[in-house]
C-alpha cells in the first residue's frame, strides 16, 4: 500500500510539472476590474463638523473614481430628533468631475450654542459603492461654543512628572469658550502634529490609544484662582496594563473637592494651593491639579505632580516666577527645639522672594497681601535652597512664598500644606545602640478594612528589613528604632511597666498623593482602648516588639484612613530581650485577632517610588 502511495505521488508531481512547464511562458494575469461609479465618502472626513456662527452653510465632498458622465446619487439621511441642519438626500457629479459637495444648510440664529445633532449618510444604491471607499459618513454637527484664539506655548509637566520624560514646550492651539470667557481648551496637546507625538508616539516609544476626550480645560475666570476643569487622557498607551498602568486618565482635584459638598469659595480659602494663575498671559497650574488612574472611574490612585505645568497664550511667551516648597522632615537640636525643615524652588525669572509659616486657619490669601504690601514680617530669599523654621507644636501648617521680579513688583504666589509633628520622647535624648533586627511592617494586616470587609493593610505594601533599636541613656522607658519605614525615619516610643508601648501621631514624612499632605501614623492603642483585644502595641512575651499601627491622612480635621496593620520589631539573638528593663505585656504576637476597626475612605496609592530605592538598596524584600 505504501508503494502504490508513493508511485502516485510521483505521477503527480510529474503531471504537474508537465503541466506548468509548458504554461510558462504564455501565462497573463489579468485583474479583476471593479464595474460601477465607485462613489464613496473620503476616511479622512472628521468626524465633528463644527460650523460658523458668520455662514449658513457647509460643504461635505463626496468622491467617485469613474468620472464619465453627469451623474446623481441618492442617499439615505438619518438624523438626531429635532436635528437643526438641513442635509439633501441627493448629490449631482457634472461630467468629468471626481468630487462633488453635499450643501448642508443651517440657520446660526437658531441653533442652540454647543448643541450638536449626530447625521448618517448613506449611498442608498449598492451599485454606486466601491469596496476601497466607505459607503457611508456618520458626523456630529453643530456650532461649537469655543472658538480658535491662535497657537499658544505648552510647557508638559504631566509625562515628566509620572514617567520622568524630559520636560517639552512646543506650540499648541488654544480655543477660547465663546459662553464662558475665562475658559480655555488646549486641543489635543500630545495629539498628532505635536512635538510630544513626533518625539514619544512617532518613534514608538509609546502607542495612541485613539481617545476622544485628549483635550485640556482650564478655567481662568479668576486669574487668582485659576484650576484644570473635568477630565480628559493625554492619549498614550505605555503598553503597560498588565502592572496596572496603560491609557492614562487624569481628571480635576477642584472638581473632585465640589463633587464632595465644598463650595469653590471654600476651596479657594481653605486649599488654596490647588490654584495657579493667569498673569501677563501666561497660565501657571501647582503642583497638586489633578488626579491620575488608568481606567475610566474617578476613583484617585493619587495626585500627579504637574510642578512646571503652564501655558502661555497666544501672543504671549513663557516667564518663570514660580516657587514650590518640599516638605523634607523635623529637626530636634540639641536643647529640644523642633524645626520643620524643606527646601524652597524657585523659577528662573525670580528676582527674590519672601515666605511665611501660616498656621491651621489661617487667612492665605490676606498673608499673600500682607508680604506683597510689607505689613507682615516675612523671611527673604533670593534662590533655591533648603529652609528650616523652628515649630514649637505639631499640627498643620502652609508654607507661602510670594515671588517678586527685579523691579520689586509681585508676580506669583504658591501654598503649600503639610502636618508637622513634634515627635515623641524628649528632645535632649542621649540615644545608645542597643540591638540589630529584623522589622516587618506588615505581620497581620488589622484595624482598616476595604468594603469586603477585608484588612487593607500597611498602605506601603509588605517588608522586612534590618534596622537598629535605640534606648535613651537619660531615659530607660524612651526607645527608638531607625532606620523605619524610609531610610531617614524613625520610630520613637516609650514603654512603660506593663509592657504598653505609645507613642505621638508620626508624621512619615511621605507625600499621600491624595491632596491631604502626608501620610500620619496613629497608635491602635490610642483608638480602641476599651477594646478586648487592647493592647495592640506591645512588647510580647516573646521579645518581639507589636506595633499596632494605623495609616491615615488630616481631611481637614477628619481622618482619611488608608490601611492599618500590626508591625513587629525583633531583636537579633545577640541582642535583648535582656536590655529591656520592663517586663513583658502578658501577651503574644502569635494569638493575635482581628478588630472591627473603620473602613478605608480614600481610594489612594502611596506613591513607592521613594521605598522601592530604600529597600533594594538594603537588600530587603517588598511585595507589589
Amino acid at each position: 500500500m505504501n508503494k502504490i502511495f508513493k508511485h502516485s505521488m510521483m505521477l503527480l508531481f510529474s503531471a504537474l510539472a508537465l503541466v506548468l512547464g509548458s504554461c510558462t511562458e504564455e501565462f497573463e494575469y489579468t485583474g479583476a476590474t471593479i464595474e460601477g461609479e465607485q462613489v464613496y465618502f473620503s476616511n479622512a472626513l472628521s468626524s465633528t463638523v463644527n460650523l460658523d456662527p458668520n455662514a449658513s452653510e457647509v460643504k461635505i465632498p463626496v468622491n467617485r473614481i469613474q468620472r464619465t458622465g453627469e451623474l446623481t446619487v441618492n442617499f439615505n439621511v438619518t438624523t438626531s430628533e429635532n436635528c437643526a441642519v438641513s442635509v439633501p438626500s441627493s448629490v449631482t457629479f457634472a461630467d468629468g468631475d471626481s468630487v462633488a459637495y453635499l450643501t448642508v444648510t443651517y440657520d446660526p440664529q437658531t441653533i442652540q450654542m454647543g448643541h450638536f445633532d449626530d447625521v448618517t449618510v448613506a449611498i442608498a444604491d449598492a451599485n454606486y459603492t466601491t469596496p476601497y471607499g466607505s459607503s457611508s459618513y456618520t458626523f456630529s454637527i453643530g456650532l461649537s461654543e469655543w472658538t480658535s484664539v491662535g497657537t499658544g506655548l505648552y510647557r508638559d509637566a504631566i509625562y515628566p512628572g509620572f514617567y520622568g520624560a524630559e520636560q517639552l514646550t512646543y506650540n499648541v492651539e488654544i480655543q477660547e469658550n465663546i459662553l464662558k470667557p475665562g475658559y480655555y481648551r488646549i486641543v489635543t496637546p500630545y495629539g498628532p502634529g505635536t512635538t510630544f507625538y513626533n518625539t514619544y508616539v512617532a518613534t514608538g516609544m509609546m502607542a495612541w490609544a485613539n481617545k476622544e476626550n485628549t483635550s485640556v480645560v482650564i478655567n481662568a475666570t479668576d486669574p487668582n484662582f485659576v484650576y484644570v476643569t473635568g477630565d480628559f487622557y493625554p492619549g498614550t498607551d505605555d503598553g503597560m496594563a498588565s502592572q496596572g498602568y496603560g491609557v492614562m486618565h487624569v481628571f480635576s482635584i477642584v472638581d473632585e473637592a465640589i463633587k464632595q459638598g465644598n463650595s469653590l469659595e471654600d476651596i479657594k480659602a481653605s486649599e488654596p494651593g490647588l490654584f495657579g494663575t493667569l498673569k501677563d498671559g501666561m497660565i501657571t497650574l501647582p503642583t497638586q491639579s489633578i488626579y491620575v488612574n488608568f481606567d475610566d472611574s474617578f476613583t484617585p490612585l493619587g495626585y500627579l505632580d504637574t510642578t512646571g505645568w503652564a501655558i502661555a497664550l497666544p501672543g504671549s511667551e513663557f516667564t518663570d516666577y514660580s516657587s514650590s516648597f518640599t516638605y523634607t522632615g523635623r529637626f530636634t537640636d540639641v536643647a529640644g527645639n523642633n524645626y520643620a525643615e524643606g527646601t524652597i524652588t524657585l523659577g528662573e525669572d525670580v528676582a527674590n522672594a519672601k515666605y511665611v509659616l501660616a498656621a491651621d486657619g489661617d487667612d492665605i490669601n490676606a498673608i499673600v497681601e500682607a508680604i506683597a504690601d510689607g505689613s507682615i514680617e516675612a523671611n527673604g530669599i533670593t534662590e533655591s535652597g533648603d529652609v528650616s523654621i523652628q515649630i514649637a507644636e505639631g499640627g498643620k501648617y502652609t508654607m507661602v512664598i510670594v515671588t517678586f521680579d527685579a523691579e520689586g513688583n509681585m508676580r506669583s504666589n504658591s501654598a503649600t500644606t503639610f502636618t508637622f509633628s513634634t515627635g515623641g520622647g524628649s528632645g535632649t535624648a542621649n540615644w545608645q545602640p542597643v540591638t540589630s533586627g529584623t522589622y516587618d511592617q506588615n505581620y497581620f494586616p488589622n484595624f482598616i478594612t476595604d468594603e469586603g470587609g477585608q484588612p487593607v493593610g500597611n498602605p506601603f505594601g509588605d517588608g522586612t528589613y534590618s534596622t537598629t533599636l535605640y534606648v535613651d541613656g537619660n531615659d530607660q522607658t524612651h526607645y527608638k528604632l531607625e532606620p523605619w519605614l524610609t531610610q531617614e525615619g524613625s520610630l520613637e516610643f516609650t514603654l512603660d511597666d506593663r509592657g504598653i508601648i505609645s507613642f505621638d501621631v508620626i508624621d512619615t514624612g511621605v507625600d499621600s498623593q491624595t491632596g491631604y499632605g502626608n501620610v500620619l501614623v496613629v497608635n491602635a492603642n490610642d483608638m480602641f482602648a476599651d477594646n478586648p483585644n487592647y493592647p495592640f502595641s506591645f512588647y510580647a512575651e516573646e521579645g518581639i516588639f507589636a506595633f499596632g499601627m494605623m495609616y491615615y491622612v488630616n481631611m481637614n480635621g477628619q481622618q482619611g484612613w488608608m490601611g492599618g496593620a500590626t508591625e513587629t520589631f525583633t531583636p537579633s539573638q545577640s541582642g535583648a530581650p535582656s536590655m529591656v528593663k520592663m517586663p513583658a505585656a502578658k501577651k503574644g504576637v502569635k494569638s493575635y485577632k482581628a478588630v472591627k476597626g473603620v473602613k478605608k475612605v480614600l481610594n489612594a496609592k502611596v506613591d513607592r517610588s521613594y521605598d522601592s530605592k530604600f529597600f533594594s538598596n538594603r537588600g530587603l524584600t517588598i511585595k507589589k
